[in-house]
């Protein structure tokens, strides 16, 4: 499960992508965490590859119900911050989305055969 964010903070420079993938918990994502963590690292390099962005990194959580509850690989983009204004345009335009949508493609089609 690919899930597309966009990130926001009070410190409007902060910019670049991340990815998140559930952390380990027994009982909740045992079953997903190292399928889930492999998926981060192939979409993370691949997107930031396609869009240029700054490489802010994988992470881990546990707070997440869309985690959780998963029964198969899950991840959740964080494709910037709404709250840089330059980022925001970048985000908003159809060209950059389609740098985006590419990285996606590429990062899940590499995950696919090493499962």
């Amino acid at each position: 499960m690919l899930r597309i964010h966009a990130d926001g903070s009070t410190d409007s420079s902060r910019h670049g992508m991340a990815t998140l993938y559930p952390s380990y918990r027994r009982g909740w994502t045992d079953d997903i965490y190292a399928r889930s963590l492999r998926a981060a690292r192939f979409v993370q390099r691949a997107s930031v590859a396609a869009t240029g962005a700054a490489d802010n990194g994988l992470a881990g959580r546990s707070d997440l119900t869309g985690f959780n509850w998963a029964n198969v690989p899950a991840i959740l983009v964080e494709t910037g911050f709404m709250s840089n204004p330059a980022e925001r345009r970048r985000l908003q335009s159809s060209p950059y989305q389609w740098r985006l949508a590419r990285g996606f493609t590429a990062g899940v089609s590499a995950f696919i055969p090493a499962r």
